[in-house]
Order: structure tokens, then sequence, then C-alpha cells
């Protein structure tokens, strides 16, 4: 009988419904967001997609664009490329 009990106090809530909250990302940057962004991104210890779209609120083609654009001019190297994304490191000097 005390066994009974037991179950019964330990009903779960079950049905329980998730709200998610959409996060609204930049597809398209202005010029002056452009250049603050190629500012900053090269003083960051480690640098991914990811990070980027976090810190500025922009989608992943954008911050995939943008790191292609810095790797090009120099600014930043490929470090490693793990299973999911790539990282990359400034050019120290």
């Amino acid at each position: 009988m005390a066994l009974r009990q037991n179950v019964n106090k330990r009903k779960g809530k079950w049905g329980r419904v998730k709200e998610f909250e959409s996060i609204e990302r930049a597809l398209i940057i202005d010029d002056a967001a452009k250049e603050k962004m190629i500012k900053e991104i090269p003083k960051l210890r480690v640098i991914t997609p990811t990070s980027i779209c976090q810190k500025y609120q922009v989608r992943m083609f954008v911050a995939k664009n943008i790191i292609d654009e810095l790797v090009s001019t120099g600014k930043i190297v490929f470090h490693e490329k793990t299973a999911y994304t790539v990282v990359y490191k400034p050019i120290e000097g």
C-alpha cells in the first residue's frame, strides 16, 4: 500500500510545450557595420562563423562571406577544421 502512495506522489508533468523564440538575423548589412566587423574580427582569439553570427546578429551566409574576405586580404588564417565548423585565427604581428 505504501508503494502505491509513492507512485501517485511522483506524477510528472508531461505534455509541456516548449516555446522557441526566433532570432532575427540580418541578411544584408550596411557598409558601416561591415567595416566595424572587419576591424573587430581580427582582434578575436578564435574566429568561427558561429561566433560571428552570435556576436553581430548576422546570418551564417554573411559571416562566411566576411571570413572569406578577411582570408583573401590576409588578416586571418585557417587554423583547423572540425566536423562541424572551420576555425580561423588572426595573423600575429
